[in-house]
């Protein structure tokens, strides 16, 4: 691969709970894309195609994106079709895809959240989470199956995949990282004190053999590493108290040796503490010690991290080509984020945000806010320096962008509830990438000499005529750009603005009024059995919210569907 005309991407995934049906779609369009344009290529016959290259170093993500990130990186181990659209009706030749099934198809169950209303999770004086989570170990078991199968294969040869690609997953770490520090005392000398990091990641690169950098060698050979990744997928998404919270057990070189763990080496492995004192300090598997943490979402600290897409994908390229390529000319980041920030107005403060129950909302949602901003790595990643950002985000004719997607309802968790809406979101995801690479995924060719070195490799990959005749056009400021991306099925400039030639989206009938009728019973049940547990374990808290939920468990259960209701009339998904 020619380095200068290699266009070097890091995917970032945000959180997105059952959103991730977008997620997936607007990758298996992506794949679809690459697939086209590389298998036109290799025929060498047609001077239109432009031979640059895109090479994606790095999938990464957080919650649902952290799921769809792993899986995104294995998808392409086989010939897998992506899905199609026939009069309404989601097809694909050869009948597989792993997004799709991931994401739609989920268990096989049209109603998964009957599923996580069951009580079976729940036993004497144990209660995991609020919702039962059983249905996302099923499907960690189909994925962990997948790979399996592939044991003493090579990874795959995908040309616009990085074959040392890296990948990380966000996860909030419940137990913690303990630092030691050390101050200086007026009386003492020098005394210990210790501060606990909860931001944590499962750090992964595709390689046979581990080497030293806290990178986990992802290999089909390597069972061990598979289990890990599987339970960081499944912790990065362990929504808090609403989902069940993980375990995660890795050798602790891992940690001690990854720069985003040490503080890129300014605390060596004595100084990071990974177990209790007394406590597990000789537990090993395998010979190997091993630190196990408890975890939950990962995009509770962290759920857009482009900061940390940015420095890997900075980090390849600096052991690719040496340390003088070390900066960000020819990468992009794209982020796909079905959630994305709006603008929202300040509330003046009144007596009644005094009130305890409103300050105390108040204040919990202050602090998520705050665990999620970093000021200077957020300004580094938006700067508009240079092209090294992008976003994919749901947009729909005749809908508010909070409101494109059906998965968005009920604060992500909508999806759950009918099949229907993943489907119809699968399809927006890959509407929304087609719209994103023929519009929006462009550099300019008539920029300065500086900003021709930032993309430099996309626009001599369109330095055949040919090529410039059937892609180039001009944009709304009236520079001439080029799709860094180029999708085959743009024949001439005018077609990636015809909408005769945009993917169709799935349609679906609104739910009537009492469709989710039958949730009712359900809801009392869990209810009941999540209240009846909890106060089975004596503590007088417990026991007096356990009796708060028994007395009112009816009406809670009213109260929960009137909302679910009236969230998808809200949002255009239920009859009125």
């Amino acid at each position: 691969m020619n380095r200068d005309k290699t266009f070097h991407l890091g995917l970032c995934m945000a959180g997105s709970i059952s959103a991730g049906a977008y997620t997936a779609g607007v990758m298996d369009y992506l794949f679809e894309a690459l697939n086209n344009w590389y298998e036109e290529k290799k025929k060498n016959n047609d001077a239109s195609i432009p031979d640059h290259d895109v090479l994606i170093d790095v999938f990464g993500g957080a919650s649902g994106g952290g799921i769809t990130s792993a899986i995104s990186l294995f998808a392409q181990q086989e010939k897998i079709s992506s899905m199609k659209l026939v009069n309404n009706k989601p097809t694909v030749e050869g009948g597989y895809n792993l997004l799709y099934d991931t994401w739609v198809q989920m268990t096989g169950s049209n109603d998964v959240f009957a599923e996580m209303l069951d009580t079976r999770d729940i036993q004497m004086e144990y209660v995991p989470a609020l919702m039962n989570s059983n249905f996302i170990d099923t499907i960690a078991g189909y994925f962990k199956n997948y790979l399996y199968k592939y044991q003493g294969q090579s990874f795959t040869d995908r040309p616009y995949i990085n074959p040392r690609s890296e990948l990380f997953l966000t996860l909030f770490n419940i137990t913690g990282i303990k630092y030691e520090l050390m101050a200086k005392a007026s009386s003492e000398g020098l005394i210990r004190q210790y501060a606990r990091e909860h931001r944590d990641m499962a750090h992964f690169r595709v390689a046979k053999n581990y080497e030293n950098d806290g990178r986990m060698p992802l290999d089909y050979a390597n069972r061990d590493i598979i289990d890990i990744l599987i339970d960081s997928a499944m912790a990065t998404g362990a929504f808090p108290i609403g989902l069940s919270s993980r375990f995660v057990s890795r050798p602790k070189r891992f940690l001690w040796e990854n720069p985003y763990i040490n503080k890129g080496g300014r605390f060596s492995w004595d100084k990071i503490k990974l177990d209790s004192e007394g406590q597990d300090k000789d537990f090993e598997i395998d010979g190997k010690e091993i630190f196990r943490s408890l975890n939950a979402d990962g995009g509770v600290a962290n759920n857009e991290p482009i900061e940390i897409s940015k420095d890997i994908l900075q980090g390849i390229r600096k052991d690719m080509y040496g340390k003088e390529y070390e900066n960000c000319d020819n990468t992009s980041i794209i982020l796909i984020d079905p959630f994305p920030s709006f603008d929202s107005p300040f509330e003046k403060p009144g007596q009644s945000h005094q009130h305890i129950l409103r300050f105390a909302k108040d204040v919990v949602m202050a602090m998520q806010s705050q665990l999620l901003f970093d000021a200077k790595s957020m300004l580094d990643a938006y700067s508009n320096d240079n092209n090294g950002l992008y976003l994919v985000a749901p947009s729909k004719d005749g809908y508010r962008p909070e409101h494109a997607i059906a998965c968005g309802s009920l604060g992500g968790f909508g999806g759950f509830l009918s099949a229907d809406f993943r489907i119809h979101d699968f399809f927006l995801g890959r509407h929304n990438c087609q719209s994103f690479l023929r519009k929006y995924f462009m550099v300019s060719v008539e920029e300065t000499d500086k900003d021709k070195n930032e993309t430099s490799a996309v626009v001599k990959g369109y330095e055949n005529p040919a090529a410039m005749s059937r892609y180039a056009r001009k944009d709304k400021k009236g520079k001439l750009v080029v799709p860094i991306i180029p999708d085959m099925q743009v024949k001439k400039p005018e077609d990636a603005t015809d909408k005769k030639l945009e993917l169709p989206v799935y349609h679906f009938e609104r739910l009537s009024e009492t469709a989710l009728n039958h949730y009712f019973t359900m809801l009392e049940q869990r209810f009941a059995a999540v209240a009846g547990n909890i106060k089975k374990t004596n503590g007088i808290a417990e026991m007096a919210l356990a009796m708060g939920i028994k007395t009112y468990e009816d009406n809670i259960a009213d109260s929960v569907l009137t909302y679910i209701k009236n969230d998808f009339k809200r949002r255009k998904l239920m009859q009125r």
